[in-house]
């Protein structure tokens, strides 16, 4: 369960349905930002819930005692804010993080791009209107953690695609190809 649920490449996910789904179309794969581009907030927000106990020790080496100079009460409300901060970033940039979902089904591409809370915004394309498929990788970091953007150019109403920062971008590019192939000639 948890491994779906940080996993950044499912294929054949069972029991995925999303919003706007035509009859008889399957989900062939859903896609997210490869898990390790996760890495500098998760260790900023490590930081920031160790840094009250940091301080805390600090001034109290510093034999400031400091809960008689502000008042007990309020530093313990300053602490509370200070996590309550901390815990509402945290539950932000996964909640970023998980639901940005590029789904690949057999009759389409969806990219559902999430905002924040009270915004989305959810483009499609079907596989027969894609014209070029490509992959970037730049950088030090993406390349040794095969990261990269799958760009997808389209005949649709959006011209262009950009499945960001996905594990293993040639695979995906491939995939991709043979599915715009089938769909091509079907017709």
């Amino acid at each position: 369960m948890i491994r779906t649920l940080t996993s950044s490449f499912l294929k054949d996910p069972p029991g995925t349905k999303f919003e706007g789904e035509d009859p008889g179309e399957q989900v062939l794969y859903v896609l997210r930002r490869s898990f390790v581009t996760n890495l500098g907030w998760i260790l900023f927000a490590v930081l920031l819930i160790i840094s009250p106990a940091f301080v805390n020790t600090l001034l109290f080496s510093l034999n400031l005692n400091y809960p008689e100079l502000i008042g007990s009460n309020l530093a313990f409300n300053i602490n509370a804010l200070w996590y309550l901060f901390t815990f509402g970033f945290i539950f932000e940039r996964f909640l970023n993080w998980f639901f940005n979902v590029y789904i690949i089904t057999n009759k389409r591409i969806v990219d559902m791009d999430f905002y924040h809370l009270l915004y989305r915004r959810v483009s499609d394309a079907p596989l027969r209107n894609i014209e070029d498929i490509s992959y970037d990788v730049q950088g030090a970091f993406e390349a040794l953690f095969n990261i990269g953007d799958v760009i997808i150019q389209t005949a649709a109403e959006l011209p262009q695609f950009e499945f960001q920062s996905v594990s293993n971008p040639a695979k995906m590019q491939d995939i991709l190809s043979d599915l715009v192939k089938e769909a091509k000639n079907v017709q």
